[in-house]
């Protein structure tokens, strides 16, 4: 095996396990909420962002060629960006997705699935103004992380928010 392959399947490893634990924490939570469970949930998702895991979210590919670096990418002179962050909406308002397992995002999602670290997704829905938060696992169980938690679990972690409006 190529070392380049051996390297994409370590990492895919990596991204299977953090998110595994995630989402077993996650569903612990939902269906046993207790004291208990919400202080595991709370230190998973201190640790998850302690290591910067990675975590899947849905985005619109609008040019060719596009990577995740580009949805903070200045607007071109029409206004539109080569990719966008796809939303969710809920009856309070939309959410950025974050999917724990490519499972997960096909249970309602048609767009394209970008790996992205947790730091950034939290930082960028601080940074959009009509945003209410992350939406972790929007179509199965879910858990809604707003502004007020985000920052909550940021400071928790000792990460300074750095896109805006933090």
């Amino acid at each position: 095996m190529k070392i380049i392959e051996r390297l994409t399947e370590v990492l895919k490893m990596a991204l299977n396990d953090g998110c595994k634990k995630l989402e077993e924490t996650v569903n612990a939570y939902i269906f046993h909420k207790n004291e208990e469970n919400d202080l595991k949930l709370r230190e998973e998702l201190i640790s998850f962002i302690n290591r910067n895991d990675t975590v899947l979210t849905s985005v619109r590919i609008l040019k060719k060629g596009a990577t995740f670096d580009d949805v903070a990418a200045e607007k071109s002179a029409d206004g539109s960006r080569p990719i966008s962050i796809s939303l969710v909406g809920a009856s309070d308002g939309a959410w950025i997705p974050a999917f724990t397992s490519r499972e997960q995002k096909n249970l309602g999602s048609e767009h394209e699935l970008l790996e992205t670290g947790i730091i950034w997704l939290l930082d960028y829905a601080l940074s959009v103004n009509d945003v209410k938060g992350v939406s972790i696992n929007p179509f199965g169980e879910q858990i809604n992380l707003d502004r007020d938690s985000i920052r909550s679990l940021l400071r928790a972690a000792n990460v300074e928010a750095g896109l805006g409006n933090a």
